[in-house]
């Protein structure tokens, strides 16, 4: 990989990420004979991530789609992807990077409160509908939506990109890379933690086995010295 950091004006033309396939912005690397160019934050997300989404198993970074169709349904969003993904192969749940760096509250410019982001609809009622209040368009009732409830309003978490705050738009990005880091973060720390506990175990086993041998050599001793038979000579 090289750093191009005027690639895009020698270009002249749109150059999307292959990684979260937004357009590309500095800082990024790339591949010119390739035609590869990713953004940096895109290159340092973790492998893996549980994602309370899908707590039921971890999700697995792929780099490409494993389907035979060669692209993915974002179960957030509903829309397709050929890019990145956050996948659990098990149950076929896959997500675009960036809806997987969505933050769990956000504020807009169209509405006074703040917005929580939910994993289904927020009507419990299958026959009743959610209507995004940005689009009209009818959501899907197994994607994700940012509601409030207070007032009933809410939208898809795709049309909320344009609409966020200055001060919200500014930090969803980095909030959702540190919401990312922060997971792989603490799988580390219990990867470690783990590790710790089977050292302790290895070095309690070792030391009850050198234990029960010198206990063990002991009463040999003790055997050898009591079966031996003495000679006395006059």
């Amino acid at each position: 990989m090289r750093f191009w950091s005027e690639l895009a004006a020698n270009c002249g033309k749109k150059i999307d990420c292959n990684a979260c396939e937004n357009p590309i912005t500095e800082p990024f690397h790339g591949c010119y004979s390739c035609n590869y160019y990713i953004h940096d934050q895109c290159l340092n997300i973790p492998r893996s991530l549980q994602h309370a989404s899908h707590p039921a198993h971890p999700l697995t970074l792929l780099p490409n789609p494993t389907y035979s169709s060669k692209s993915f349904s974002c179960n957030a969003c509903g829309s397709q992807g050929s890019a990145f993904s956050f996948s659990c192969a098990h149950c076929e749940y896959d997500l675009h990077i960036h809806c997987a760096k969505l933050p769990a509250k956000i504020l807009i410019d169209k509405h006074p409160h703040e917005l929580n982001l939910l994993f289904v609809s927020p009507y419990k009622d299958q026959n009743v509908a959610f209507v995004c209040d940005e689009c009209h368009g009818i959501a899907n009732r197994d994607n994700w939506v940012y509601y409030c409830a207070h007032c009933d309003f809410g939208m898809h978490s795709n049309c909320t990109t344009g609409n966020m705050t200055r001060k919200d738009a500014a930090n969803n990005s980095q909030s959702g890379h540190e919401h990312l880091m922060d997971s792989v973060t603490r799988q580390v720390e219990d990867i470690q933690a783990f590790n710790e506990a089977q050292e302790r175990l290895a070095a309690a086993t070792l030391e009850a086995k050198i234990n029960a041998r010198g206990r063990q050599a002991i009463l040999d001793l003790m055997d050898d010295s009591g079966s031996r038979r003495n000679y006395y000579y006059y």
